[in-house]
């Protein structure tokens, strides 16, 4: 599968890559972008033969800058994140059914640290950075402002978001903002061992895992534990070949269903 020159994606071994490749403007979000990267991700969360969905950006400089601020200029006025009728990318991103992963292998600004905040996991370059500066330019970081204080302390969350500054990728897994940090040239080598690592486990499972924590968010324990959401891995093929996978001492073979 493949998009246009701006959106490539290709799907190996049931990983499917997705690489915003707009290096010139520093992979920036073009309203254009935005709407392919929606495209994209509703037809690989469709997909059965994709188990694990994986964003990044083309060359060493950056993830993605954000919103393309040329472009925002030239257009004159901006709809609020939510509004209009298309789908909010973030919104897309953080609610798939299969597990996501940003790549980050440079800087992730604005709209593009959004996109890796609605990531599941987040791995990146050691040096990549991240931030929201959308105080410095009048913007509202609508999904950061939502999503970050869930991933790290209210009062970090809100430091970052009021001085719009960018901090380092040590400094974010040191807060728990991503997962791992490597060397730039080990990146996506990282990342496609963590991808086949979930990839190789039972689809239905790491699914239903997903939608519980997703949906549970806020609940009292009694009640995420009656959650009835994601797919029923308990009574499922998977479930009995994982049985028996281990019984006899071999991988077991799962199919999703």
């Amino acid at each position: 599968m493949t998009t246009s020159d701006e959106i490539q994606t290709r799907i190996q071994d049931q990983i499917a890559w997705v690489t915003i490749n707009r290096p010139h403007r520093m992979n920036a979000l073009a309203p254009a972008t935005f709407a392919r990267l929606v495209d994209v991700s509703l037809v690989l969360d469709r997909d059965p033969e994709v188990r694990v969905v994986v964003y990044t950006g083309a060359g060493d400089r950056a993830f993605s800058a954000g919103v393309d601020l040329k472009e925002l200029d030239s257009a004159g006025s901006m709809l609020h994140p939510m509004d209009g009728p298309a789908r909010n990318l973030n919104e897309v991103v953080l609610e798939m059914s299969k597990p996501t992963i940003a790549a980050i292998n440079g800087v992730a600004a604005g709209g593009g640290c959004e996109l890796a905040l609605a990531c599941d996991l987040r791995v990146a370059a050691d040096s990549a950075r991240l931030g929201l500066p959308e105080a410095r330019v009048g913007m509202g970081a609508n999904f950061g402002s939502v999503v970050l204080p869930q991933l790290i302390p209210r009062g970090l969350a809100l430091e970052a978001l009021y001085t719009g500054d960018l901090i380092g990728a040590q400094r974010a897994h040191e807060l728990g903002l991503v997962n791992r940090v490597c060397a730039a040239a080990e990146l996506l080598e990282q990342v496609e061992q963590l991808a086949r690592r979930i990839a190789d486990n039972a689809p239905l499972s790491v699914q239903r895992m997903k939608a519980v924590a997703s949906r549970s968010i806020g609940l009292p324990i009694s009640a995420a534990l009656r959650l009835s959401v994601g797919p029923d891995p308990y009574d499922s093929e998977d479930r009995r070949e994982g049985a028996r996978a281990f019984v006899e001492k071999r991988k077991p073979v799962f199919h999703g269903r």
